[in-house]
């Protein structure tokens, strides 16, 4: 993760699915949609006329907000929604 110009470290995984299993698409899809959608009223930055508040490919997922604390928001939705 990195704000402004300072990263944090590397956290370890401690579970999921294992890598190769036939499911694992399908699930990463289903959870991330979820928890994605609990972020939708959130503000972001307007794009376009638009909110956003994350971008998302394939498994990659950038969450973008204003400020600090609204991206320490943000995380503390994603890591109680991940459990």
């Amino acid at each position: 993760m990195r704000i402004e110009n300072k990263t944090c470290t590397f956290q370890d995984i401690k579970r999921g699915v294992r890598q190769g299993c036939v499911l694992s698409p399908d699930l990463f899809f289903l959870y991330s949609e979820i928890i994605m959608r609990n972020l939708e009223n959130d503000p972001g930055i307007k794009l376009g006329g638009q909110n956003i508040n994350n971008l998302r490919y394939a498994d990659e997922t950038v969450l973008i907000a204003e400020n600090k604390e609204d991206l320490q928001k943000f995380l503390n939705i994603v890591e109680e929604e991940s459990r």
